[in-house]
């Protein structure tokens, strides 16, 4: 007779008794081809409608996906991400995990669909705690989709390739497809604009979005006197197109940096540490999101604050130095129409669509705004939440030489100009291309990887030819310092187009001097001759020739391309006042 096992100790359960990881199917869709789909037309209520369309497609409260998990079973699934154009959701029901997975995605893939035929959603299923070798948690499963996203999306389903009609005789007005209906919603008198059902629901979200948000973000900015109100645009004509000159758009794309590696760091980090990487992930989504719309909103008002009035003609005005010194914004029944309309994408995506004249203030702004010293954020400010990781890896982030540090990621940022009217689409190709060439860069110089990187073009060319274009300039005579990083743009522009800094090609001594900068100076810099000989002949003849010094024939010529258009303007950072609580009775 065996002895009996005292009673502290438990006989060990058999191996089919043991508890089990809780089993279920992580699911991910992806909407590739967002960029695209957003910027197609031409019309900036085309974008902001589209945009806004890409947060409800993701958002779990809004009409498309709400109905879709109110129909599941409660308690069965769970929503992991909703951000970065992604949503991944958790099918917890041990049993009908996978019948409810294949349920969603079907019905969610049809939704997208129907709602436009340019959306290619790409899924991918991951189950966890069954048995074989698959992953054992949720957790796991989480950290293993973005790579099974990335297999999926090399193999496209039949049903997401292009499907374009056959003899269809009407064409859509704005992007050649086959229109489906004409839109009513614009006044063009009897005739009405035919194009695809995608394009006239995104204008009806669009104007729902700018009635229900114009008020707040522009709350408590005063219009100049003589005006009603400040209005945001809706309309590339109203970005401060000037009568009986030739109007040029600025389309600037802001992404950070490294952020998908940052997040694979994090992930790690939180998975070793034994942290809830599911409600860990969510939140720094959630944070970034918040950023990137935070920014987009100091933009905005950054702008409406400098709306003014030109003292000589008692108009609205935005006043600054260079490019004739003034912006005339666009004024219609009294409203002033701020000339910078930032399109949020998918949550982390920013593009900025404003006047050209505009376009390097803003950014300069944005850099500024992201690189405020956390000591001065206030609580509640959307920078906040990622400022206060500054001593969280991996997120932490110098700012420059000051010692202090930041848990904002830096930021990649490309502008591209075009002439207004042009397709929004091909600027978006443009500046993203730009943006991606700058990255890269930042990559290639490691002690400036804490740094923001900033690059240009005017050419309005195929996006390869103008970044082919920008790497033969840099490599070969050095006729382009760019791609910048922000402590060098920064310094560029204060000590090239500052009218105060000495040598600046806006300076007193130089005032005057535009013609000679352009038609002579110019292209000796662009052939590569050395302009000793021309500056000695200035002198001899008595005309002020002062260069900013050490001469640096890039940042030379890329000055020279600004001078006629850079309207150097002070944007100040102007928080929304606190919001009154209703008085309690």
């Amino acid at each position: 007779m065996a002895p009996a096992r005292p009673a502290t100790q438990a006989a060990p359960p058999p191996a089919a008794a043991r508890p089990r990881p809780a089993a279920g199917v992580v699911v991910g869709v992806d909407l590739a081809g967002i960029q695209r789909f957003v910027y197609e037309g031409r019309r900036l209520l085309d974008a902001i409608g589209r945009a806004t369309l890409m947060a409800d497609l993701t958002d779990p409260a809004g009409p498309h996906l709400a109905p879709l998990l109110a129909d599941l079973p409660a308690g069965s699934c769970a929503v992991l991400r909703d951000a970065g154009g992604a949503l991944y959701i958790a099918f917890t029901d041990p049993r009908r995990a996978a019948d409810h997975a294949r349920a969603f995605t079907g019905r969610y893939t049809r939704r997208l669909r129907d709602l436009s035929d340019q959306l290619n959603p790409v899924v991918a299923h991951v189950p966890y705690g069954g048995p074989g070798s698959g992953p054992a948690t949720q957790a796991e499963a989480l950290r293993l989709l973005p790579s099974a996203l990335q297999a999926a999306r090399a193999v496209p389903a039949p049903g997401h390739l292009p499907a374009l009609g056959v003899g269809v005789t009407a064409a859509c007005d704005i992007t050649g497809r086959p229109a489906e209906l004409l839109d009513h919603t614009r006044d063009r008198g009897p005739v009405r604009e035919r194009a695809a059902r995608d394009i006239v629901t995104a204008r009806v979200r669009a104007r729902q979005w700018h009635d229900s948000n114009t008020r707040t973000w522009l709350r408590g900015l005063a219009p100049p006197p003589g005006a009603d109100r400040l209005e945001l645009p809706t309309d590339v004509d109203h970005l401060g197109r000037e009568i009986g000159d030739l109007s040029r758009l600025a389309v600037i794309h802001l992404d950070f940096n490294g952020l998908g590696d940052l997040l694979k760091r994090y992930h790690a980090a939180l998975d070793s540490a034994g942290a809830d990487v599911v409600a860990h992930m969510r939140t720094v989504s959630a944070d970034i999101a918040r950023l990137t719309e935070g920014l987009a909103q100091a933009v905005i008002r950054a702008v409406a604050g400098a709306v003014t009035t030109d003292p000589d003609t008692g108009e609205p005005a935005i006043l600054g130095h260079g490019a004739g010194g003034r912006l005339r914004p666009h004024v219609l029944r009294g409203a002033v129409h701020v000339p910078v309309r930032p399109v949020v994408v998918a949550g982390d995506d920013l593009t900025v669509i404003c006047d050209a004249r505009l376009a390097w203030s803003v950014t300069r702004f944005a850099l500024d705004w992201l690189d405020t010293d956390p000591a001065l954020v206030p609580p509640g400010d959307p920078r906040a939440a990622m400022a206060a990781r500054a001593a969280e890896p991996p997120w932490t982030r110098r700012l420059g030489a000051t010692g202090r540090t930041t848990g904002v990621p830096s930021a990649g940022i490309g502008i591209a100009v075009q002439p207004v009217g042009a397709p929004l689409s091909v600027g978006y190709d443009i500046c993203a291309a730009l943006c991606d060439t700058a990255k890269e860069h930042r990559k290639a110089a490691e002690h400036r990887m804490h740094d923001h990187v900033v690059a240009w073009s005017h050419v309005f060319d195929d996006p390869v030819r103008v970044v082919a274009r920008l790497h033969e300039d840099r490599a070969g005579s050095g006729r382009t310092a760019l791609p910048m990083p922000g402590a060098d743009f920064r310094a560029f522009l204060r000590a090239y187009l500052d009218p105060a800094a000495p040598g600046s090609l806006r300076s007193a001594p130089m005032a005057g001097q535009r013609s000679w900068l352009l038609s002579r100076l110019a292209p000796l810099l662009q052939d590569g001759r050395d302009p000793a000989p021309e500056l000695d002949r200035r002198r001899d003849i008595g005309l002020p020739v002062r260069l900013p010094e050490p001469f640096d024939r890039g940042l030379l010529l890329d000055a020279i391309g600004l001078l006629d258009l850079h309207l150097d303007v002070p944007l100040a950072h102007r928080p929304p006042p606190p919001r009154e609580e209703p008085a309690r009775p």
